[in-house]
């Protein structure tokens, strides 16, 4: 990807050299442009980017034993809670009764194993004892066996599990919070949410570390996964940023709000009608953010990784013995700068550039008019986007233009 986009900066400026012409006389001012922008390295490139807003942890679902009986709720939303703190307790001597159920359930289900197992060894014996016409039924019937038994594993494994549960919960009676939080909503009563979803017993919102969320439009729902990995950009500070994932793309809740992401590259188009859903980023690290900030989200391609920085051959002259280019200096003048070649891509025909530029260097076309001490004048992405450092405003899926590397 970023060869193709070094090539298309390299036509952008061959452009520019036919527009204004190398030659003229010494006052005439040689077009450089960016070693960053020309090689795809420390370039201003393009990437989707979806606005995003710091929100406080996670929200933590806690469900309440629909088959156990409730004795207290312990907290009211809105109350801050700490990792360990109880929310509610269940009735301990109903709880009694339905350790008590589930054991004997649990006992049934043995039971139903070992009369399986001792079915399927008396038609093993038959089937060895039968006729080869008759052997196959006996077969099939074993095999039937077999899976009820798998199945009924998998019962039994379930059970011990609840009855785990109800044992812990029958020792103190009590629903622990699970982390730091807040009370954000108690449903006492069940019921359902607008799309047919059961509502929880209750949420606690996490607290100390953020998570990001942003919105994606369902026309571009191919563009973004759970699991994708993102970099977190501030929109005030170009160099400041975050990495994490997308924990999840909420499908199942569109979300209410009314934000024009609609907007993209300035222009308007269909999607400003079609449905939004919400999206959450998980982060390495949070450090630096604050709560209720906003920020860009952008899928992480890979177009922050240092690659090697591969400069066309045309702009290298005598690359056979001691290679140079024409370079702008720091007073805005043309001069001859030696640089160090690394391998050669026959495909790109490029050379790697070991020494002697970076990506902050501006180099000029070889032309006649080059000469040391020539004026030049420079050609970066400022030229062809405006300030490179400027985002574009807009609430969701928009485009943004900044300096890579």
């Amino acid at each position: 990807m970023r060869n193709k986009r070094a090539s298309i900066s390299v036509l952008v400026l061959a452009v520019i050299l036919i527009l204004s012409g190398c030659g003229g006389g010494s006052d005439t001012a040689v077009p450089v442009e960016s070693v960053g922008m020309i090689t795809g390295t420390g370039a201003s490139l393009m990437f989707d980017s979806y606005a995003g807003i710091v929100e406080s942890g996670e929200t933590v679902n806690i469900e309440k034993d629909e088959g156990l009986e409730l004795s207290e709720i312990c907290v009211s939303p809105g109350d801050l809670v700490s990792e360990g703190q109880v929310l509610f307790t269940y009735n301990t001597e109903a709880l009694s009764l339905e350790l008590e159920k589930k054991a004997l359930e649990l006992e049934q289900l043995k039971n139903t194993v070992e009369t399986k197992k001792s079915q399927m060894e008396e038609l093993e014996r038959d089937r060895a004892n039968a006729g080869s016409s008759a052997q196959l039924s006996y077969t099939l019937q074993i095999q039937e066996l077999q899976i009820e038994i798998a199945e009924t594993g998998f019962s039994i494994t379930a059970k011990e599990k609840e009855i785990e549960r109800t044992k812990n919960a029958l020792e103190n009676g009590k629903v622990l919070s699970p982390v730091d939080g807040t009370i954000q909503k108690i449903n006492e009563n069940g019921g359902y949410d607008d799309y047919g979803q059961r509502l929880p017993f209750m949420t606690v919102t996490q607290l100390g570390d953020f998570r990001i969320k942003g919105t994606i439009n369902e026309q571009n729902r191919g563009s973004l996964y759970e699991g994708c990995p993102v970099i977190i950009r501030s929109r005030v500070d170009k160099n400041a940023t975050w990495t994490g994932f997308i924990s999840l793309i909420d499908w199942n809740n569109p979300d209410s709000g009314n934000n024009n992401d609609g907007m993209y590259y300035g222009y308007s188009d269909s999607m400003t009608s079609s449905s939004k859903y919400p999206f959450y980023v998980t982060l390495d690290d949070s450090g630096g953010l604050m709560l209720g900030q906003h920020v860009y989200i952008e899928p992480d391609n890979g177009q922050y990784e240092q690659e090697a920085m591969k400069l066309p051959a045309f702009y290298i002259l005598d690359a056979d013995s001691s290679p140079w280019v024409w370079a702008a200096n720091s007073k805005d003048k043309l001069e001859k700068r030696s640089v160090t070649l690394g391998e050669y891509d026959g495909m790109l025909d490029s050379y790697e550039i070991l020494d002697g530029l970076t990506a902050d260097d501006y180099i000029a076309f070889p032309d006649e008019a080059c000469a040391a001490g020539a004026p030049v004048s420079r050609y970066d992405e400022n030229s062809f986007s405006g300030d490179s450092s400027s985002y574009f405003e807009g609430p969701v899926e928009e485009a943004v233009i900044y300096g890579g590397a």
